[in-house]
């Protein structure tokens, strides 16, 4: 029985052990990025890339995260991460890739800004919503003396 993924063209080059560039227009800026930060780190002693470059190897993980699912979204980028990346190799980084690193970042701190902000309505309960509705309903009466209910 044949299998699809067999015939599916690896994400990896593997002979130059990097990402593989593809005509996918949504993995371009991960696959930039992947790979000015592959670069980088191929160039330092791993030890001292194990104990120096810790955002930015985790970075590199996530980036490999969503290249093998090829989808961006799977990479769940975090802003500190980002941010610590970008000072580890700021200067090491060819124009390219910073500019897209930036960008990432931006974007990544505007939606945790975004979530952050919107996170005080997890704790929305349905009596918060029946007592709202019962609010509406009637603009002159009163909660108190009634019970509510928590789920």
């Amino acid at each position: 029985m044949p299998s699809s993924y067999l015939h599916d063209e690896s994400p990896w080059n593997t002979d130059l052990l990097l990402p593989r560039v593809t005509e996918h227009s949504d993995l371009l800026e991960i696959q930039i990025l992947l790979g000015g930060l592959s670069l980088v780190l191929s160039r330092l002693h791993p030890e001292f890339a194990r104990s120096n470059f810790l955002a930015t190897r985790r970075v590199a993980m996530r980036l490999t995260r969503a290249i093998e699912y090829g989808n961006q979204s799977k990479a769940h980028f975090i802003g500190a991460d980002l941010q610590q990346s970008l000072q580890e190799c700021g200067r090491a980084l060819d124009p390219g890739t910073a500019m897209t690193l930036k960008n990432l970042l931006a974007r990544t701190l505007k939606r945790e800004a975004e979530a952050a902000r919107f996170e005080r309505q997890d704790d929305f309960t349905i009596s918060d919503f029946l007592a709202e509705e019962q609010l509406r309903a009637e603009p002159g009466a009163s909660l108190a003396g009634q019970r509510a209910v928590r789920v």
